[in-house]
């Protein structure tokens, strides 16, 4: 089909305006470049009208019916290029080439006196990103095949350091790369079952710590390689009925079967006395539940579990969170006391015997509504090295993986009267 140049423009055009609306989209570095690099040659095939829908992801591979290549919707990166904020003259280094096309908007906003490197782990992959780029006018940069997690080394360290796939630890080799004290590192973090987009700063008192504040909500593909350790979710019988997710463990904390055994008993609830939203539930006691406990996990299945997170994209999934104790091999669920709401007050669901778990759930509930309700915008991570072996203050929660310790504490909400 032959392209449209008007039409492409006008396209990117009414883009960039919903993004302004939206909110996505700030700064006039990020605007010129959405509205300079036309996305349909990253995306051969698709029609426009799809190409620049601000929510629209467009799958680009699969493997075995599973994506593991897509283009992000313009949404989501505007919003990272925002938090990146790269400047005329950067280096900078993508983990996830993809398409070619988040490279090609880094290399207009770093222009000519800057460099962008993009790595990526397929051959196939790698080769079409450097012939969209060349055909996009964006041939200079630099497009390597090789795994992520080894960054790419070069003479002078990069300014900026962003991820297009989601990981769950922060590889050396990022810290080394990254440059002092002005670099900064956007990434899609998986923190125990879920994804927050952060921007990592060195932070000004400690260089070997990395400081992000307000974590927003993202959905990506893991990164694969020597770091794409991630855990599947675990099915719990034979027919995946049941499926419990949290990204630390291969296995889950008691036997698939008991767990199964234990959901096909009668369930009781028990009021929390804690109303909120759906809105505050996703963005703000979610995280707050994995990080303060090991135990919380989310469990999916098709049907005969409260639906908590009701979310439209998993049509015909019902998804809870699920804490698991495993000294009395007890469970319970959170829930909706009206589910059809998806807001209001929010109540506790065990089997038979599962009173500890129970009791468990309900304090960490009560927990959060005692600090003040904190949201993910409240929320600040810092990054520290596990050989810092950096400890834990009484209202901060630690999160640990293999070559990364990550700190979670909350600032207060400011109320205003």
């Amino acid at each position: 089909m032959p392209r449209d140049p008007h039409a492409s423009l006008v396209y990117r055009g009414a883009l960039v305006g919903s993004l302004r609306r939206d909110g996505h989209l700030r700064s006039s570095r990020v605007a010129a470049a959405l509205l300079n690099v036309p996305r349909e040659t990253f995306v051969p095939g698709v029609p426009l009208d799809e190409v620049y829908r601000p929510s629209e992801a467009i799958v680009t591979k699969r493997v075995d019916g599973q994506c593991i290549s897509s283009a992000s919707a313009p949404e989501v990166i505007a919003l990272m290029l925002e938090q990146l904020d790269a400047r005329p003259g950067d280096r900078v280094l993508e983990i996830g080439a993809g398409t070619g096309y988040n490279a090609a908007l880094l290399a207009h906003i770093v222009g000519a006196r800057g460099h962008v490197v993009t790595v990526d782990l397929d051959e196939d992959l790698v080769s079409g990103a450097r012939a969209h780029l060349a055909e996009a006018g964006y041939g200079r940069v630099n497009v390597i095949q090789g795994d992520g997690a080894l960054g790419s080394p070069a003479p002078q360290a990069y300014d900026r350091i962003m991820l297009t796939v989601a990981s769950a630890d922060i590889a050396p080799a990022w810290r080394e790369q990254l440059a002092r004290p002005h670099g900064r590192l956007v990434m899609p973090l998986a923190l125990r079952g879920l994804q927050r987009c952060v921007a990592f700063a060195v932070d000004a008192a400690d260089q070997d710590c990395l400081v992000s504040s307000s974590p927003r909500n993202c959905s990506f593909i893991t990164l694969r390689g020597l770091l794409g350790t991630d855990a599947p979710p675990v099915p719990l019988d034979r027919d995946t009925a049941w499926v419990l997710s949290g990204d630390d463990t291969a296995r889950p904390p008691l036997a698939p079967e008991r767990i199964t055994e234990l959901l096909s008993k009668p369930l009781r609830a028990a009021p929390t006395g804690v109303s909120t939203s759906l809105d505050e539930l996703r963005h703000g006691l979610h995280l707050w539940l994995v990080a303060q406990s090991v135990d919380v996990y989310a469990l999916w299945t098709a049907d005969r579990l409260p639906d908590l997170f009701g979310l439209a994209e998993r049509a015909g999934a019902h998804g809870t969170l699920c804490l698991v104790d495993a000294d009395d091999e007890s469970l319970a669920l959170l829930a909706w006391a009206d589910e059809s709401a998806r807001a209001g007050e929010l109540c506790v669901v065990c089997p038979t015997g599962g009173e500890a778990a129970a009791d468990r759930l309900h304090a960490l509930v009560q927990q959060w509504v005692t600090a003040g309700r904190p949201g993910d915008a409240e929320a600040e991570i810092r990054a520290y090295p596990r050989t810092a072996d950096r400890p834990t203050a009484k209202d901060e929660a630690a999160i640990d993986r293999r070559w990364t310790r990550f700190i979670l504490s909350w600032r207060p909400r400011v109320t205003m009267i």
